[in-house]
This record gives C-alpha cells, sequence and structure tokens, in this order.
C-alpha cells in the first residue's frame, strides 16, 4: 500500500513538473522535482522498493516528457537501488545528508542528460550546459531538497505506520 501511494504522489508530482513547474525558468533552469522526491524517499523504502518506485516514475517521465525513452527510467532506477542500500549504512535523519545526496543525484542526471544530448548543441552551447549542468541545476535542486525534505521525510515515516 505504501509503495502504490508513493508512486501515485510520484505521477502527481511528474505532471506538476511538467504543466506548471517546467514553465518556471530560474536563469533559464528549471527545477527537476522528480529527482529530488526519488532521492529522499529512496532512503526510507527498501532498496528493492526504492528501485522499482524509481523505475516505474522514470519510465512514465520518458514517456510524457522525456527525449530519448529510458533515460529517467535509468536514472532513477540507479538512484532509487543505490540510495536504498544506503539507508542503514548512513545517518538519513541529518538534513546535510538529504541534501549532498541530493546534489549527487542531481549531478549523475545532469551528467547523464549531458552524455546523451551533446551532440545537438552547438560547440559554444556545450560549455554554457556542461556548467548549467554541473553547477546551477544541482544547486537549485538541492535548495528545493532543503525546503520540502522535513515533510516528505515525515509523510514517508507516517506510511510506515498505516
Amino acid at each position: 500500500m505504501k509503495n502504490i501511494i508513493l508512486i501515485l504522489i510520484g505521477i502527481f508530482i511528474i505532471i506538476i513538473e511538467n504543466s506548471i513547474v517546467n514553465y518556471i525558468d530560474i536563469f533559464n533552469i528549471s527545477l527537476n522535482i522528480s529527482i529530488v522526491y526519488i532521492s529522499i524517499i529512496s532512503l526510507f523504502v527498501k532498496r528493492n522498493e526504492g528501485a522499482l518506485i524509481g523505475l516505474i516514475l522514470g519510465i512514465l517521465k520518458d514517456i510524457l516528457i522525456g527525449r530519448f525513452i529510458g533515460v529517467n527510467a535509468l536514472v532513477f532506477f540507479v538512484i532509487g537501488y543505490l540510495y536504498g542500500i544506503l539507508q542503514d549504512k548512513i545517518f538519513k535523519e541529518n538534513v546535510t545528508t538529504i541534501l549532498i545526496l541530493t546534489l549527487f543525484s542531481s549531478l549523475f542526471e545532469s551528467f547523464i542528460n549531458f552524455l546523451l544530448l551533446k551532440s545537438s548543441f552547438a560547440s559554444e552551447r556545450i560549455l554554457f550546459s556542461l556548467i548549467k549542468g554541473s553547477v546551477f541545476i544541482p544547486v537549485l535542486n538541492t535548495v528545493f531538497a532543503l525546503v520540502i525534505y522535513k515533510v516528505l521525510i515525515d509523510f514517508v515515516k507516517k506510511l510506515d505506520n498505516i
């Protein structure tokens, strides 16, 4: 039941991200709420559950807004699985841990997208795209994670009691 609720919330987040958040540009950069969501919930569910939720939400995001089918699914699956492994090995109640892991998730996603899409950029835009993906997007996602982490963690813990 908990996984179904988390998947439904993830679907809602992807819809909101696609319909509203992608049109709010901050210095020509948009927030990636779904990567923050996957990063945080994967720390509080089992390894296989985080990977499954990530895979389902990634496939859905690929179908709705992805340029290449399978990229978001792969990224979300890897993040869900790796953070599921880390859940017993780190102090996940600490905000610094959440922020660092969100930063790494955003860097990983930006790196994968850059590798796949670099051929579609002109040579002068490659440097800007690299800086945007390695600095600005991860920082924006990390700031958003700082705002949302406590509410999301409390919600996932309440789902454990249901």
